[in-house]
């Protein structure tokens, strides 16, 4: 695998998961507390900030070339 297709899989099932907790959010599914909701949303904002770093990481690879 190359490292391209690497980063792609990581970006790929990183946006999987997010998708997954906002529809479980939105629906209410497996969010019985309060501290159920804040934990998903910390993992919701934790693949946020993850994607914002690579994005991040690639933009400055591309503009180092």
């Amino acid at each position: 695998m190359s490292m391209k297709d690497f980063i792609s899989e990581i970006i790929s099932r990183t946006r999987n998961e997010q998708d997954k907790l906002a529809e479980t959010l939105t629906a209410g599914s497996n969010v019985n507390s309060f501290e159920d909701y804040q934990r998903l949303v910390g993992r919701f904002e934790g693949f946020r900030a993850v994607m914002e770093i690579i994005d991040e990481i690639l933009r400055e690879d591309d503009e180092d070339l």
